[in-house]
């Protein structure tokens, strides 16, 4: 059994819902879950990650990665991502190094950004 399956399951358990009650309120595939605790999978898709975090009102990144959960702010105004933001999303979720590099940067001004962009435009040497 998967990692993210337990941390679905805690969560279920903690709000004392099964895990097909969960699936049937949140807009989720049960399949989608039973392969994952089966090992016939070893990821859900984003939308299906996305609706599990807000029906439990934890941040996707507690459930992907078990990091600290994070109560997001309800709100009644839906947030929607097109295709190619949610691959470019996706893709960065997959390099554990663009995990440091937001990791560090979630307290850099402008500034640090921007000569971070042109240092990294240098060593390439795309900024000249």
């Amino acid at each position: 059994m998967s990692e993210l399956y337990k941390r679905i399951e805690d969560l279920c358990k903690n709000n004392g819902i099964s895990i097909t009650a969960m699936c049937k309120e949140a807009g989720v595939s049960r399949g989608s879950l039973t392969d994952l605790k089966q090992g016939r999978s070893k990821k859900l898709s984003s939308d299906a990650v996305s609706k599990i975090a807000a029906f439990f009102n934890v941040s996707t990144d507690y459930i992907l990665n078990g990091d600290n959960a994070i109560r997001v702010e309800a709100h009644n105004d839906p947030v929607y991502i097109d295709d190619e933001t949610r691959e470019i999303i996706d893709s960065l979720r997959s390099r554990p190094e663009m995990k440091v590099l937001f990791s560090v940067s979630k307290n850099a001004t402008k500034d640090d950004i921007e000569m971070a962009v042109d240092i990294i435009k240098k060593f390439k040497g795309d900024g000249e």
